[in-house]
């Protein structure tokens, strides 16, 4: 690769330019995983710190993203997801023309806390479902999501959910319940060591936390559910009424 050490430009700079032309010509597409900073260092013929710099400055823009224990990647093309929407994960992804794959991490009876009870409308301490789970895009984790159901509203459901199946599709098929709307709250945080690992980015990197509550025909609350996932990963748009 041809720098040129003679311009103002620092080298680091004239490299990340480089490599955000190559992923835009298609050399290193969205979700591949790039050389290595030793590879890099013999492709460009500088030093590590010079690499390292580039990288950090197209991680920081959102271009490149680091997965712990595997490498640095080019960033998934972003997600769009209608915030008026009142699909779940399984018909989002159907929306995006991919077949959904969610991963149960806990399915656990607890009573439930104040805040779920007051946002379900049920007595404190009564039995509900955490459900805890990984929902994935090309293989790749993309919202962290911890649920909360009744399960004097819904008996039995914590033997219903199935792995592959929408959530949705049990509500509506066994206990014959739709959902039509929902209130959605959304902040920005910032990823702990434990949410790095689970959604494969950086400690630190911002996420949304989207908590929703989804209601049903009567206007009764169906469930609670907070999600977490990537900012870079995702833009959450609303739509006008028509």
């Amino acid at each position: 690769m041809n720098l040129n050490p003679s311009t103002p430009q620092p080298l680091y700079m004239q490299i990340r330019q480089m490599l955000k032309n190559d992923i835009q010509q298609g050399k290193y597409k969205p979700d591949e995983k790039i050389p290595t900073e030793a590879e890099l260092c013999d492709i460009y013929q500088v030093s590590r710190i010079t690499i390292r710099k580039a990288i950090q400055e197209l991680v920081n823009d959102g271009t490149l993203t680091r997965i712990q224990r595997r490498g640095t990647f080019v960033a998934s093309n972003k997600f769009h997801n209608e915030l008026l929407s009142v699909s779940g994960f399984s018909e989002f992804s159907h929306q995006l023309g991919m077949i959904p794959n969610s991963r149960i991490l806990r399915s656990e009876v607890v009573q439930a806390a104040k805040d779920v009870s007051e946002r379900l409308r049920i007595k404190e301490g009564s039995p509900v479902l955490e459900l805890e789970r990984l929902m994935y895009v090309n293989d790749r984790p993309l919202f962290y999501d911890i649920a909360h159901y009744s399960l004097i509203r819904f008996p039995d459901l914590e033997k219903n959910i199935a792995k592959d199946e929408s959530t949705y599709k049990i509500l509506s098929e066994v206990y014959d319940t739709e959902i039509v709307s929902n209130d959605k709250m959304i902040d920005v945080i910032g990823a702990t060591k434990d949410y790095a690992k689970l959604l494969e980015c950086d400690i630190g990197a911002n996420l949304f936390r989207i908590v929703k509550v989804a209601f049903d025909t009567n206007d009764e609350p169906v469930h609670l559910s907070t999600f977490t996932c990537e900012t870079n990963k995702v833009t959450l748009t609303v739509h006008r009424a028509k």
